[in-house]
Formats: structure tokens, C-alpha cells, sequence
């Protein structure tokens, strides 16, 4: 076993996971274990086997590749995770680049070419290129500056006044927000038309619209 690069498969899809598990097994350098279909596995096995590279597919039923992988350099700054991809966004990339993924591979690859990547990952390579990684880091940074930048301009809203919010959300006139939040009617048209001010909106609606963009029913 020495010398050998332990590699950990981590795909959903069964029948891709076991085809790259029986490719890369082929390899007289690579150990390749027990594969992982979900996330929860990838992070016991990481831990359990300790291999230096992680082939990581981006999209897992239900969770993202992204942040799994985010979680098993967490844990083990010292691992190559690679990402699989059938195709990935650029906001996919940035999220990978800027959790300390050593690079992405199209799934389509020939598999001399995976061999080839795996074995420089291990070595401690950077599979982007140099000008595409700064492109992908600098991307981030602005993105990270321009949501900083909304976010210090969102109107501030009460905690009564996000509650009342949140009740226009599911249709709630005067009365029933009177109601539940055991106030006046009165009291509640004006939480309403405070909130209408604060949003730039000319109706119930339009304010949940808004407050909606703005990300206030999720803050």
C-alpha cells in the first residue's frame, strides 16, 4: 500500500461511481476504496480512510457537492477534493474555488486525462489554470462586496414590523394581523403602511414583492 494514492469516490449515481471505481482501480498507484453516494458517507469515509484526493460530484440528490466538500476540508485541510461535473455555472465555480477545491473535471474526460488529474491533485497541484483561478477568486470578491453592499442598504424593519411582514406574506389583511399579534386594527394599518414606506411599495402586495427581493422574509 505505500506509495499508493488512496482515492475516495463521491457520487450519487451508483453505476458511475463503481464504472470510475473499476477505471481507477486499474492503476497500480491508486487505492481506490468503498465509494460514497451521499454526502454523510463522504465525510465518514474521508475520516475513516483518510485518502489524499476526493473526486467530488458537484450535484448529490438533494445536496450540494460544494458544500460537503466545504465540510471535508473543514475537517481535513490536508485532502485534494476534485469536482465532478456534467457542466457547472460560474457561481458553482466561485463557491468551489473559494472553499479550497483543487479544481474541477467534466465528467466526459478521457480517463487518461482523470488519472492524470488525480496523480497532480495528490502532488498538490491547482487543476485551474493560474489567470482562470484569479478570475474566479476576483469574481467572488466582487460578488461578496456588492450582497455586503445590499445588505447595508436594506430597509431596517422593527421586529414587530417583520413580524406584520410575515404575516402579509400569507395573505393577512388589518384584521387578522390585529388578531394574531393581539393589537388594535389601527395599530396593525400602521405597521402595514410603515412597512409600504420602508420598501418603496404602493401596495400589500408590491411590499411583499419587494420585501421578497430584498431577502427581508428570509433575513
Amino acid at each position: 500500500m505505500n506509495g499508493r494514492i488512496k482515492v475516495l469516490i463521491v457520487d450519487d449515481h451508483l453505476t458511475v461511481a463503481e464504472s470510475l471505481q473499476a477505471l481507477l482501480s486499474r492503476q497500480a498507484d491508486l487505492d481506490v476504496g468503498e465509494v460514497a453516494t451521499n454526502g454523510a458517507a463522504a465525510q465518514r469515509l474521508a475520516a475513516e480512510r483518510t485518502p489524499q484526493v476526493v473526486l467530488m460530484d458537484h450535484n448529490l440528490s438533494g445536496e450540494s457537492g460544494v458544500v460537503v466538500a466545504e465540510a471535508i476540508l473543514a475537517a481535513h485541510p490536508q485532502m485534494a477534493v476534485v469536482m465532478l461535473s456534467g457542466g457547472m455555472s460560474q457561481d458553482e465555480l466561485i463557491a468551489a474555488v473559494e472553499v479550497g477545491v483543487s479544481g474541477y473535471l467534466q465528467k466526459t474526460m478521457p480517463a487518461v486525462e482523470i488519472v492524470k488529474a488525480i496523480r497532480r491533485a495528490a502532488a498538490g497541484e491547482i487543476l485551474l489554470p493560474p489567470d482562470e483561478l484569479s478570475s474566479l477568486l476576483r469574481l467572488g470578491r466582487e460578488r461578496t462586496r456588492e450582497r455586503d453592499e445590499r445588505q447595508r442598504n436594506l430597509p431596517q424593519l422593527t421586529r414587530r414590523e417583520r413580524e406584520v411582514l410575515v404575516l402579509m406574506a400569507s395573505a393577512a389583511d388589518a384584521e387578522r394581523i390585529a388578531e394574531e399579534l393581539k393589537i388594535s386594527v389601527n395599530t396593525a394599518r400602521g405597521y402595514i403602511q410603515n412597512i409600504l414606506e420602508k420598501v418603496g411599495a404602493h401596495s400589500r402586495l408590491e411590499a411583499v414583492v419587494r420585501a421578497t427581493e430584498m431577502g427581508l422574509l428570509s433575513a
